[in-house]
């Protein structure tokens, strides 16, 4: 059997298609990239690409999915110092010190997707992600939240869009904060809606610094 390992030569042309992807997604709308644009920016053959994709639209979907794979593989930790596990699994919390430092680390990346208004494909996606992920956080903690009386969907939306349109301000302004400041400056921010019960602003989690070297 296999070790599940896969071959770093795949692993190296994947890369280069996605880092193609994401350089002509500067320049052009999705739909305006063609395979052979993709190709001759990555440097490999069209037989290669075919070897990996079924088509462009097959491409595009799991290159998003990677990016966002990677993204919450990094950011999100087990909030074991903040909640007790719940039937045997632990809270799972968004580390903001994690995810701007992963963002500043992948900026090109990041300020093409999320900030080029003719692409917002990888901005759904990216809202989605972590609008399900608030909703996991929810039902493992239902009993203990604080009753708004405001429907979940429109506080879930309501986070979800601030947390991201602060990291869109922050690419778009050239990151002239430090990963450090934007984590201590969004946890203030969200101190400020703190409550005796738990809200969906204790899903972001500003850890020590020491926990993170």
């Amino acid at each position: 059997m296999g070790n599940g390992k896969t071959d770093p030569r795949v692993v190296k042309t994947r890369n280069n298609l996605k880092k193609a992807l994401v350089r002509l997604m500067r320049h052009y709308k999705i739909e305006n990239i063609s395979v052979q644009k993709i190709t001759e920016t990555a440097a490999i053959t069209r037989g290669t690409f075919y070897l990996h994709y079924k088509d462009k639209q097959d491409f595009i979907n799991r290159a998003m999915s990677e990016i966002l794979d990677d993204f919450f593989d990094d950011v999100m930790i087990d909030g074991n110092d903040y909640f007790k596990e719940v039937d045997g699994l632990p809270v799972q919390v968004f580390s903001l010190q994690k995810a701007f430092k992963y963002i500043e680390n992948e900026a090109e990346v990041f300020d093409v997707l999320l900030n080029n208004q003719e692409n917002d494909l990888f901005f759904q996606q990216l809202y989605e992600r972590l609008s399900d992920r608030l909703k996991k956080f929810h039902e493992q903690l239902k009993s203990e939240f604080v009753d708004l009386e405001v429907p979940i969907a429109l506080q879930i939306a309501f986070v979800v869009s601030a947390e991201l349109g602060l990291i869109r301000h922050w690419l778009h302004d050239g990151m002239i904060y430090t990963p450090h400041y934007m984590t201590q400056s969004v946890s203030k921010m969200l101190q400020e809606f703190s409550s005796d019960g738990v809200s969906f602003t204790d899903f972001f989690i500003a850890e020590p610094d020491d926990l993170l070297l």
